[in-house]
């Protein structure tokens, strides 16, 4: 009489047995105490040792999804600040530092006049205490606006 090994009743425990190797096995263990003890030894260490599957969350696939669109929101401010290093570090290397320092003098300038003025023309719409619909509806108005005159400036 064939007698099975542990690895064999593992297979078994585990259902990965074909049908027909299956039933001999528990045609076996129906007649063979040793097979059934060791069947009992093995499904009480089974349960030991077997883990818990865990189950992942729900919604995985949108934290997933989050953490991607987190990486495309700050890929491009990333190259976006690499590219301003670049061109700050190669500007005085092309046109000197004296006239280097000057142009980054009327950028600063630029940008610095830009954001007073808008500033400024914030704080004045503010002060109207007109509803923000009003702001997105004539936003809205000026769409076509635009296109009408894009398509007018492309034809001359």
């Amino acid at each position: 009489m064939k007698h099975y090994n542990y690895e064999e009743i593992y297979l078994y425990l585990d259902g990965e047995m074909s049908p027909m190797e299956r039933s001999l096995f528990e045609d076996h263990i129906l007649v063979c105490e040793e097979c059934a003890e060791k069947l009992q030894r093995a499904k009480a260490l089974f349960q030991g040792i077997k883990l818990e599957e865990e189950n992942p969350p729900v919604d995985i696939a949108s934290l997933v999804m989050a953490k991607i669109d987190k990486k495309r929101k700050l890929l491009p401010v990333i190259y976006g600040i690499f590219i301003l290093l670049i061109a700050l570090l190669t500007v005085p290397v092309f046109f000197g530092l004296d006239r280097a320092i000057f142009f980054y003098y009327i950028i600063f300038d630029s940008l610095n006049r830009v954001y007073l003025v808008s500033k400024a023309g914030l704080s004045y719409l503010f002060s109207l205490k007109i509803p923000a619909w009003v702001f997105v509806g004539a936003g809205l108005m000026l769409f076509p606006v635009y296109f009408a005159l894009r398509k007018i400036w492309r034809n001359t």
